[in-house]
């Protein structure tokens, strides 16, 4: 099985549009350069090809009506969370809602004020940031600790702000955007303790959890506690479905899980799309894993190329360790730049477009993300253009 590059022109794929208009208006195109576009975290890949077969026929098929949670759709999650996570779950404690951030929109109406935090880790996703914000909650950081290249949780911070009783959701990200990292479980059980012991609610982001690099030790929040704790998964990331609005939770606790379907009912969840019922259904199955193991191996041989390439012709790039998820951070800092001169030097000089590390709160100076699920000759004309760029006029700063 191998992966396959997917098409974006015409199709009003935002990335697509995005691309055309770079290409022929703010992008100043080098001699010999094109654009290569590794914004956002969408694979540059088709989706697996037993999805495709699936909703091909799911089309012809020509009804499209309302659609429900049901034992097969309950089964095939069940299964997948047994086969990704190592979880028994039942079908109960299976959640569907419109996508994370809506779920945490609910999550956020359901069980905080006006003015209450969300305490997060930083670098933060600004998505996060801010649903918060628009709720006239709190953002309050907790930022991580980053020492030779490598990130890990200021647990004695997280402390502190987890003893604000104005501070009422723990919001974990695993495997971490941007930065990368998967937690360990002893990290994710003593972050769940310091949030329970203060009476707080955690909500786990897991969308980025079947693309990691042990599957063996990859922990879900729900393998070391229950109690208070909300896991979403998706399609999204795994299976390149971020234009599907539609994600399920997973919540074993059952008061939590009333509390929090009362609220949806309030915002009104409608039915399940049924593109997104049929692809869910063909995706968690046998032929959908072993799909995903070829794209991992995919990222993984772009993320060792780039780091070999930056350590022998570019060593004052450094990427961060890739334990989960296919975005790349890169620590460009001690090319001396500011955020302005960091953008730049990636798109008027390398005409590579990525994503600003400073989109990431201020722990993102210095950095950049680029997604790198994508074809192996793509990342190989970035890094021809990026060590251009570099040679005119940043090598040895």
């Amino acid at each position: 099985m191998k992966t396959e590059t997917a098409e974006r022109k015409n199709i009003g794929n935002m990335k697509g549009i995005a691309e055309e208009e770079l290409s022929s208006g703010r992008i100043r195109m080098r001699a010999g350069n094109r654009l290569v576009y590794l914004s956002g975290a969408e694979m540059d890949l088709k989706t697996a090809p037993v999805i495709r077969k699936s909703l091909s026929a799911f089309a012809q098929n020509g009804l499209y009506g309302f659609t429900i949670q049901d034992h097969r759709y309950n089964q095939a999650v069940c299964w997948w969370m047994k086969k990704t996570r190592y979880l028994q779950l039942d079908e109960k404690e299976i959640v569907v809602t419109t996508g994370t951030i809506s779920a945490v929109n609910t999550t956020i109406k359901a069980f905080t004020k006006a003015e209450d935090g969300v305490v997060l880790q930083a670098p933060s996703y600004y998505r996060f940031d801010r649903v918060i914000q628009n709720h006239n909650r709190k953002v309050v950081y907790n930022p991580m600790t980053y020492v030779n290249g490598n990130y890990g949780i200021d647990f004695e911070n997280l402390q502190l702000c987890c003893k604000d009783p104005a501070n009422k959701i723990l919001l974990i990200c695993n495997p971490h955007n941007p930065t990368g990292r998967v937690f360990t479980k002893q990290e994710l059980q003593k972050m769940i303790d310091i949030a329970r012991e203060n009476q707080m609610i955690i909500f786990c982001d897991e969308i980025f959890g079947e693309m990691v690099s042990d599957k063996q030790s990859f922990c879900s929040a729900l393998t070391v506690g229950e109690e208070g704790i909300i896991v979403s998964t998706s399609l999204g990331k795994s299976f390149n479905f971020t234009g599907v609005n539609q994600a399920n939770l997973l919540i074993r606790d059952l008061d939590l899980r009333e509390r929090f379907l009362e609220q949806q009912k309030k915002d009104h969840m409608g039915s399940i799309d049924p593109f997104f019922y049929n692809a869910l259904c063909s995706a968690y199955t046998e032929e959908g894993y072993q799909w995903i193991q070829e794209v991992w191996k995919l990222v993984k041989n772009n993320e060792q190329r780039i780091r070999e390439f930056c350590e022998k012709k570019m060593p004052l790039i450094k990427p961060v360790p890739l334990e989960g998820g296919f975005i790349l951070w890169l620590d460009m800092g001690s090319m001396g730049m500011d955020d302005e001169a960091l953008q730049d030097f990636m798109e008027q000089e390398a005409n590579v477009v990525g994503d600003p590390g400073i989109e990431y709160g201020s722990l993102g100076k210095g950095f950049y993300r680029i997604q790198i699920a994508a074809p192996e000759e793509k990342i190989c004309k970035m890094l021809e253009q990026m060590e251009k760029a570099y040679m005119r006029g940043w090598e040895g700063k």
